[in-house]
């Protein structure tokens, strides 16, 4: 089972990576200021100071000004804080899924045997159990080694060493690493007469958090309709592609066109919602006026061609935010690429004095409940640099 240790220590390094990404663009561009203002007046001190105090301002006013300038298409259907409550509680319940399925081998992806589920959910069948490969990571593993006598009766010559060997314990065990893929669960699919649900799980392993924020951005043409979406980041991308049993567009193909169809997740389960609405909408024609895409703690996930394509093939999206959520701010507006939000704000703020307590979903869960998420623009007395 993943440690709380081990998670903090992958968002640590989130932070390092981005940080250091993004402060390396801001010396590169300082440099280039300065080496112009050296080649104009080389003598003057005072020219290269300006030079850099002008590139600080330039790269945050920047990605403001990236920001205010997405227009994104607003959603057909009102947000619904009733649909919200269930949604938010299936988050919590995958990731439960995917923690139960490292754990115990014969676990077979049923939610309703976890501990986070609600008998209000009875009225769903569940239809799917997606699965796929996590990423690599390096995992101690217990290897019996044969002991002396084995030793004796498989190779002659071992007869002839000394007494000391002979008084090898028994069970001689070494702890090696190894490398591997191994397949967790990444989510579900409940399906009901009203409303058809699909979930992805939140990021749960150090590697996760680093891949999510280490990797480049990349060109986006959607596989099979062949339609180009923009910018992508690549980590979040991958982790899509892990997902190998069932395809999601392929669950989406049997359910009921008629009914509406929830996509949501938290974290790094945003991030795969955000991509699977887009997939089907694109693939299941028949579906796509009836996705709802509701995310929590969402990452950034591309440019602004993706986010502005995103939420005209998918108008009804819905970002529910921590305003003190570290996760929702990264990566940065300006770092290896652009990259803006995707869905319609509906924020709150709860400050639990640290990284991980902002960000975990019973937070989202507890504010979901209570109903404090709002569209509305917050009247906070705080100042900024406009």
């Amino acid at each position: 089972m993943m440690k709380r240790r081990q998670i903090l220590l992958g968002c640590v390094g989130t932070g390092i990576v981005a940080t250091v990404g993004s402060e390396y663009e801001v010396r590169q561009e300082k440099k280039q200021l300065i080496e112009l203002a050296e080649q104009q007046e080389p003598q003057n001190p005072q020219n290269l100071l300006k030079a850099a105090f002008e590139a600080d301002a330039e790269k945050i006013y920047e990605g403001e000004s990236i920001i205010r300038s997405l227009k994104l298409s607003h959603p057909h259907i009102p947000y619904n804080s009733n649909v919200s409550k269930r949604l938010i509680r299936c988050s919590k319940i995958a990731t439960q899924q995917y923690l139960t399925g490292k754990t115990i081998p014969t676990y077979d992806g049923r939610i309703e045997t976890l501990p986070a589920y609600d008998p209000n959910l009875k009225q769903y069948q569940q239809i799917a159990a997606f699965r796929g490969k996590e990423a690599q990571i390096t995992q101690p593993v217990e290897v019996e080694m044969p002991t002396t006598a084995q030793k004796d009766a498989i190779d002659p010559v071992e007869q002839n060493l000394g007494k000391a060997e002979n008084q090898i314990d028994d069970a001689i065990k070494m702890v090696v690493k190894l490398k591997k893929e191994i397949p967790v669960y990444y989510g579900f699919v409940l399906s009901s007469p009203t409303e058809n649900i699909m979930v992805f799980r939140g990021t749960q392993t150090s590697i996760e958090w680093l891949n999510n924020l280490t990797a480049i951005q990349t060109d986006y043409t959607d596989p099979v309709s062949g339609k180009y979406f923009g910018k992508i980041h690549e980590g979040f991308l991958s982790n899509y592609k892990r997902i190998i049993a069932p395809i999601p567009r392929d669950v989406a193909k049997t359910l009921n066109p008629n009914i509406p169809f929830y996509i949501t997740g938290h974290s790094l389960g945003s991030s795969l919602a955000i991509l699977a609405a887009l997939d089907i909408a694109l693939n299941v024609p028949q579906l796509a006026s009836q996705i709802r895409l509701y995310t929590y703690a969402s990452p950034r996930i591309g440019d602004v061609t993706f986010a502005q394509l995103h939420s005209q093939t998918v108008p009804n999206s819905y970002r529910v935010v921590n305003l003190a959520d570290a996760i929702t701010l990264l990566p940065p507006t300006k770092l290896r690429g652009i990259y803006v939000h995707v869905g319609q704000e509906w924020s709150f703020l709860s400050q639990g004095g640290d990284f991980m307590p902002n960000h975990v979903v019973d937070t989202y869960e507890t504010a979901v409940n209570i109903g404090v998420e709002t569209h509305q623009l917050r009247h906070f007395p705080v100042t900024g640099l406009s």
